[in-house]
């Protein structure tokens, strides 16, 4: 039997170990209802449910039997979809953009059937970008606009590092619910979640036209105005974030 069981750091270990979860099979074996129905397609079947630790954190196990994509490394069976979001979590982590928090990956090949587990923690203050526009007015300008302008800071710092979402659409990037800053909304309060498409993108300018006119296309909510300022807003982050690391290169070269 093969198997795999990953922690991004000790303290996650520590944290699922208190629960008695920081086992595959206790995970496997969880008895939790199911936050969503679960997905039936690839021959195999994925489902997400939710789960208090005994510290009063809430946490979402996802469990996937046979639920694979294809991969480079990967081309002829696959590799669970799993594995490919928890290894795209710690790529955003490295290069500082929101995303969920990873507490463990785990796999088995049992009887021929891979089996996969991802543990993340609850997104319990935020919500998605959808739910927010039907909750808030646009005739409450301050905090809207604020919000529009770290969205656009995320993507921007996103597609900076040639990371293209794949699958960007209103449902997939979280916000608070309610900005920590008592002046507004900051890139820190904005997440980016079901990063099983993200990839390295062909370039920056492909990467942020696909994902861009995905958002555009899948977004509930937004008004044209609300896209005059988000443009703008996108393109001179961008350019900060190319001035910057310049910056560095020329002050690493006389160093």
């Amino acid at each position: 039997m093969n198997t795999r069981d990953l922690f991004p750091h000790d303290a996650a270990r520590q944290e699922l170990h208190r629960s008695h979860l920081a086992n595959f099979d206790h995970l496997w074996s969880l008895s939790s209802d199911w936050h969503e129905v679960p997905n039936q397609r690839r021959g195999g079947w994925s489902g997400v449910s939710r789960h208090v630790l005994a510290d009063g954190m809430a946490i979402f196990v996802k469990r996937q039997e046979n639920y694979l994509c294809r991969t480079l490394r990967h081309p002829l069976r696959g590799t669970p979809t799993f594995h490919r979001e928890y290894q795209n979590i710690l790529r955003l982590n490295r290069h500082a953009i929101g995303t969920l928090e990873a507490l463990y990956y785990g796999d088995r090949v049992v009887a021929g059937e891979w089996r996969a587990i991802l543990v993340t923690r609850a997104l319990d203050q935020f919500i998605s970008l959808d739910e927010w526009n039907l909750a808030h007015q646009p005739d409450v300008p301050g905090e809207r606009q604020s919000l529009i302008a770290a969205i656009a800071d995320a993507c921007a710092r996103l597609h900076h590092h040639h990371l293209q979402h794949g699958c960007l659409y209103g449902n997939h990037v979280f916000v608070r619910r309610f900005p920590e800053s008592p002046g507004g909304y900051q890139e820190s309060d904005v997440r980016f979640i079901d990063l099983e498409k993200l990839r390295r993108g062909i370039s920056r300018r492909h990467a942020g036209a696909h994902d861009l006119d995905q958002l555009q296309r899948h977004t509930r909510g937004w008004t044209e105005d609300d896209w005059r300022a988000f443009r703008p807003a996108y393109r001179q982050r961008l350019a900060e974030l190319r001035a910057a690391r310049s910056a560095r290169r020329i002050s690493q070269q006389q160093s």
